[in-house]
């Protein structure tokens, strides 16, 4: 359907709408932005040629023209909102309604800019992601929107550089909203290769969200490989894949066939150090710290368990447990070379089995405050780890910082910030009401006042 160009409004003297006309009809030469209003329809203006696909620009000045008098003020002052508007109207001639036809019912930009959209280009229900395609600068993924909004399939979208199955574009086309482009691609992927929901969205927010052209058959073969794992970790697999990248364009003859993940992530570990070496140069060491270590034992001979902080006296460690912990404390060795801080590795350790590590400590140095501590993907302590470190404050010269009580369990500080919150409220409610109180009191006195001056 083609826009009403010759559409006409109520004779109108915005100051607006005549700037708009004026540069619409000047011949327009690049420019930079410069914080107005006018500068900003002259980049815009200029991005669009009156001699080649001319009807960008006449769409570009129809959108604006008509949202000025929908009362879309806001949405036309925001530079980021108006290049929304210039990329609708790259997609002018593809237009399924007429711009001058759209009503704004919504106060809020985004809803505003949601609404034409889906007036400009959706016959049929879209994915909301895709809406989201109008806000960046990818043509493509914009070009799939306008498509999958006149009805065209998933399957056809132009220059898909991922081969999807059936049940994977019936996936992609019902993503959630708040996943970009290339992850509802790789979501829809990894479901259609049986992954659950939760190990989709893990793969999806990875870098194998990355789309790597002519690299796809060997990355769908990754995709389908972690699809078959229950339980995955972001960062884990943002290593794998690092290592994975570099053995396939190592040898392009690198395959995921008759691979585990614990020997994908042996590799990868093992790998990822031997980078870290070479990356920084050097291997750095320093004298312990001098904070007496934690010792706790727990049981009888037969099960006796031991709980122990080790301090990390070296680079290796420090990357080790790192790798070990799946966070960036590998990064902190010049620090500990300058005596800025200690870290310390709190284990726990039982005969015959693996030593388990539970949380990752960071002190300041001198004054032997604890920074931070953080258990396994940066996660809160648990109980039992908040336990062990509570002793070692009470029997070692380590300190809380600034003498607050040591990090209680989520569903403990989920209590407290509640009562926190509650009382928070209703001070503030006591707080309004007695400003009320004094404002009436004040309102009496003047009304007196008033009062008896116009009866006297």
């Amino acid at each position: 359907m083609k826009t009403n160009w010759n559409i006409t409004y109520e004779q109108n003297n915005s100051s607006y709408v005549k700037r708009v006309e004026t540069i619409y009809n000047e011949n327009n030469k690049p420019t930079r932005y410069k914080g107005t209003i006018e500068s900003m329809l002259y980049v815009f203006f200029s991005k669009t040629s009156k001699k080649r696909y001319t009807w960008k620009r006449e769409v570009f000045k129809c959108l604006l023209i008509h949202l000025y008098h929908q009362k879309c003020y806001a949405l036309l002052r925001d530079y980021g909102h108006v290049q929304v508007l210039h990329n609708i109207s790259a997609f002018g001639d593809r237009l399924v309604r007429d711009v001058a036809h759209w009503e704004n019912n919504a106060l809020q930009v985004h809803e505003q800019l949601s609404s034409l959209i889906q007036h400009c280009f959706a016959v049929y229900e879209t994915p909301k992601f895709l809406e989201h395609a109008f806000y960046g600068t990818n043509k493509i993924y914009m070009l799939w929107y306008v498509q999958l909004g006149s009805g065209k399939p998933v399957k056809s979208l132009s220059q898909n550089p991922i081969r999807l199955t059936h049940k994977m574009a019936h996936e992609f086309r019902n993503a959630p909203a708040f996943l970009g482009v290339p992850e509802a691609l790789r979501y829809a992927q990894a479901l259609g290769f049986g992954a659950s929901p939760e190990a989709a969205k893990t793969i999806a927010f990875s870098r194998l969200a990355l789309i790597r052209g002519d690299e796809e058959p060997f990355w769908e073969s990754v995709v389908q490989f972690f699809a078959k794992e229950n339980t995955l970790h972001t960062n884990v697999l943002d290593r794998v894949v690092d290592y994975l990248a570099y053995k396939y364009r190592e040898n392009k003859a690198f395959s995921m066939k008759n691979r585990t993940l614990k020997a994908l992530c042996d590799h990868s570990d093992e790998w990822h150090l031997e980078v870290h070496k070479t990356y920084s140069g050097k291997q750095l060491s320093w004298a312990p710290s001098g904070i007496e270590p934690l010792y706790v034992e727990a049981g009888t001979n037969a099960t006796k368990v031991v709980y122990r902080t080790v301090e990390l006296l070296n680079t290796v460690a420090l990357y080790e447990e790192g790798s070990e912990m799946q966070h960036c404390v590998s990064e902190y060795d010049e620090d500990c070379k300058a005596k800025q801080c200690a870290i310390f590795s709190l284990r726990k350790e039982v005969v015959g089995q693996p030593v388990e590590h539970l949380a990752t400590l960071e002190i300041n140095v001198p004054n032997y405050h604890i920074v931070q501590a953080k258990a396994k993907y940066n996660q809160d302590l648990d109980a039992k780890s908040v336990e062990l470190i509570n002793h070692w404050i009470a029997h070692s010269k380590v300190r809380r910082k600034n003498d607050m009580a040591y990090n209680v369990p989520y569903e403990q500080r989920a209590h407290v910030r509640a009562i926190e919150r509650r009382t928070m409220t209703e001070g503030y409610s006591s707080s309004v009401c007695e400003i009320v109180r004094v404002l009436f009191l004040i309102l009496y006195v003047v009304i007196r006042v008033l009062l008896a001056l116009l009866y006297t």
